[in-house]
């Protein structure tokens, strides 16, 4: 079996979204990928993965020592502006984040010389069956809200935007549960959820609101959008993102309507 060397040395959301297209890429093709990143990230990534056997993860420092080729898949490697300009002229309308990884792995798939395993948008939401497992924690919410912090991006009047939020849906007497700790509302963080967990968990919850990032990113996978009533993304650069009629990008969360809530 071939053995393909990648790396990504960009952040947990940027690894998440190569290891979707690694592990489907190794059930289609007969190939073997090392994925090296931040080692900080194997534990998440590995349950990520689950049983898939044809993705191991290796330290980014290691990738000095390996042999050519070893393929960049972060897509900011991969002329980024290109790549929206191109998911805008076959897409139209339709162009979005889920576009932009759609081009983004088939170029990947011509450069290595494999199969691509994804053909259309939907193909980007997440399907690991790790995902697919009940979660341990029993409790319902009526939000999840990822109020996690992007690395990458800068979100203007962050804290204010989020506090602002929350307060609502508290007024409204909505249960809650946030993934960045505010004191005296429940937070995964309470519970030592990792990312794999919070997406298990929010099968439960009826709507999720999100800043673009990390476990943003999973909850985006076939068992949860079709249970929720609203997914908002709040997103501040052009990025869009629709995976069906509940999705909802904000350029700030102002912009939700207090009274959908």
């Amino acid at each position: 079996m071939k053995t393909l060397n990648c790396f990504n040395i960009m952040h947990l959301g940027d690894c998440i979204q190569s290891v979707h297209y690694l592990t489907n890429t190794a059930k289609l093709n007969n190939v073997q990928f090392k994925f090296y990143c931040n080692p900080s990230y194997h534990d998440q990534l590995n349950e990520m993965i689950g049983d898939t056997t044809g993705v191991k993860l290796e330290h980014i420092y290691m990738v000095e020592t390996v042999e050519d080729p070893c393929y960049n898949i972060w897509i900011g490697a991969h002329d980024y502006g290109g790549i929206c300009e191109t998911s805008e002229e076959i897409y139209g309308d339709q162009s979005d984040q889920g576009t932009y990884f759609l081009i983004l792995n088939k170029i990947l798939s011509n450069i290595m010389s494999i199969e691509c395993p994804f053909e259309e948008k939907k193909d980007m939401i997440y399907n690991q069956e790790s995902l697919s497992l009940d979660t341990k924690h029993d409790q319902t919410y009526d939000y999840l809200f990822i109020n996690s912090q992007n690395q990458s991006i800068e979100f203007p009047n962050f804290e204010s935007e989020c506090s602002d939020t929350l307060n609502k849906l508290l007024y409204k007497n909505k249960t809650v549960i946030t993934t960045r700790k505010i004191e005296g509302v429940p937070c995964t963080l309470d519970y030592n959820m990792s990312i794999v967990e919070i997406a298990r968990m929010a099968k439960k919850v009826k709507n999720i609101i999100a800043v673009n990032t990390g476990p943003l990113h999973l909850c985006m996978n076939k068992w949860v959008i079709p249970n929720l009533d609203k997914f908002v993304v709040w997103c501040p650069t052009p990025e869009n993102f629709n995976y069906g009629e509940n999705f909802v990008t904000v350029k700030s969360l102002g912009e939700i309507d207090e009274s959908s809530l």
